[in-house]
């Protein structure tokens, strides 16, 4: 899982930005509960998902905090953000 969630971080580089990201794992009930916690100078950003799968939860996670990061990005420019894709 470790480097899987590693892999899927290098997304967050293309935004120029050297964030620290917190992770959570942990079980609710019967499904796996993920929280990833993304701390750069401004800002913090939060994503949580919980599924049978920790793996499509990684994903979903990743897809989130690149979203707000996005959003972020059009906020301080005040232009449309270019697509951000794999």
């Amino acid at each position: 899982l470790e480097t899987m969630i590693s892999k899927k971080l290098k997304k967050l580089e293309k935004f120029g930005v050297e964030p620290t990201v917190d992770i959570f794992m942990s079980m609710e009930g019967k499904q796996y509960c993920l929280k990833m916690a993304l701390k750069a100078k401004s800002y913090e950003l939060m994503a949580k998902a919980v599924s049978n799968d920790m793996y499509k939860n990684i994903n979903e996670c990743v897809d989130k905090l690149v979203a707000g990061l996005v959003e972020k990005k059009v906020d301080r420019t005040g232009k449309k953000a270019p697509e951000y894709n794999d």
